[in-house]
This record gives C-alpha cells, sequence and structure tokens, in this order.
C-alpha cells in the first residue's frame, strides 16, 4: 500500500496523505452514514462564544455500515504495514466544523488523551469535505511525534500540551481534498483551527489502530477491549471482540 518514499517520509514528518482510498459509493454512504450521527441535537464541542460544532464517539458502536468500514482492506492494508502483523481498532470519532464554529482544538498529540503513557498509534483521519486553515482544518509540527509524548492538561473536554516548547514557526497546514485519507502518528503535534467561513462544512471521520500488543506503560493495562482487526498478517472480516468496551469508562 505504501512505496519506500512514502514510508519514509511518514517516518520523519509524522504524516502523510495518501489521497482517496474509498471508492465514490463507499464515500457516499459513509457521509450519508456521518450525516446521520454528527449532529449538533446528538453531541457538540466548542463553546458559545466562538461556535459549537458538532461532535459524536464511536460511530461504528451506533453504525452497521461504519463498522464494516473499519476493516476496510486498504484501511487494514496501511494499518498493518505500519503498526505490524497484529493490530487492534482504537477508537473513531466525526468532528464537523460546521460553518462559523470558531472554536479551536488547540495544540495536542492524540496520545495526550489517554491516561499514563501508551505507545504511538495511528490516526486515519478522512475529509469528507475539503479542508484548509479557512474551514478548520489541520495544522501540525512536522517531526514532532519524534520527541514522544509530550505532558497535557485537559482544558474542557480538550487535551492541550501544557509544558514544553512547541516550534509554531514550523507548523504547516496540513490540507485535504474531499475524499482524501490522511494518516498521521497519535504523536504528532497539531491542532484544528476554526471554521471562518459561512458555507463550507469541514466534516472528518477519524479512525485509529494500535499494535496487537498495546499497553499501558504506567499501569500495565493491556487493552484487550480493543477489537482485533488483522491477527497473524491475516486482515479480518469483522471486529474480534476479547472484552467488551465501555463507552463510559474505557475511553483512556
Amino acid at each position: 500500500m505504501l512505496d519506500a518514499s512514502q514510508r519514509q517520509a511518514f517516518h520523519r514528518d509524522g504524516f502523510l496523505n495518501l489521497g482517496p482510498i474509498f471508492a465514490p459509493d463507499e464515500l457516499k454512504r459513509i457521509g450519508e452514514e456521518y450525516d446521520r450521527l454528527v449532529t449538533l441535537e446528538a453531541q457538540v464541542l466548542g463553546n458559545e462564544e466562538e461556535g459549537v460544532f458538532p461532535y459524536r464517539a464511536m460511530l461504528n458502536f451506533r453504525s452497521p455500515d461504519l463498522k464494516r468500514m473499519i476493516t476496510h482492506p486498504r484501511l487494514l492494508a496501511v494499518a498493518s504495514e505500519l503498526l505490524g502483523p497484529d493490530v487492534r481498532f482504537w477508537w473513531d470519532q466525526g468532528i464537523n466544523k460546521s460553518p462559523g464554529a470558531g472554536s479551536y482544538i488547540a495544540w495536542h498529540q492524540d496520545n495526550g488523551y489517554t491516561k499514563g503513557r501508551i505507545p504511538e498509534y495511528l490516526t486515519c483521519w478522512l475529509a469528507l469535505d475539503s479542508s484548509d486553515l479557512e474551514n478548520g482544518g489541520l495544522q501540525v509540527i512536522p517531526g514532532s511525534h519524534r520527541e514522544g509524548q509530550r505532558e497535557h492538561e485537559m482544558q474542557g473536554a480538550h487535551a492541550v500540551i501544557s509544558s514544553g516548547t512547541i516550534d509554531v514557526d514550523s507548523a504547516v497546514a496540513l490540507g485535504a481534498d474531499a475524499g482524501d485519507l490522511l494518516i498521521f502518528s497519535s504523536l504528532l503535534v497539531h491542532q484544528t483551527v476554526g471554521n471562518r467561513t459561512r458555507d463550507r462544512q469541514r466534516r472528518a471521520w477519524v479512525v485509529q489502530y494500535c499494535a496487537g500488543d498495546q499497553r499501558n506503560q504506567v499501569t500495565g493495562e493491556v487493552y484487550d477491549n480493543r477489537p482485533w482487526v488483522v491477527r497473524n498478517g491475516v486482515a479480518l472480516e469483522a471486529p474480534v471482540v476479547e472484552r467488551r468496551f465501555e463507552m463510559g469508562r474505557d475511553r483512556a
């Protein structure tokens, strides 16, 4: 799935735009289920002053079609190439930086949302709309994943880097066309800016995978509540559950 230059770029920079990997009919179905589930009535992030935006966690729990997509052969090919022959599904979420939602999700690493410390995992960020810095797109610090996990603190619902310096002068926009799949390290320092437009949504479906032997480096917890999606190098047609994931208890 990845050629040598792509693997080199990912390990050097911590991110990569793979372009479109889903067929048009698959993207259409993902978008339909996303729009059904990710609504202002269901859940929001941000603040009233700057503008809230729709958010929903674990869409695969709520949609059989999206559950099938997390074991899509192309997604699992990328995950197993970067994580090894045994891969678990970690988390998924829908975030829609809707028009006028000016709230930032400030500089952080995805690892910052986990209690204790866990090894690097893989974030797959599917752009359902074109994304740039005008409509709430991503900014990243290239190579920042190589510095390991930083200290975070919770500010409301968001984990934010709390100590150390962030080289904002080296930040770059990680834009995407509708249908593109961005992949990045869970240790990559990134933020998403506010949507300053009046008519452009910025819908993203985020799907994450971890190595099969993932465990918390502080508590020793083995994440056997995350289902298998690749075993011994073989992609599974459906997730295989060892221990049920409890939404209210097992986020981190």
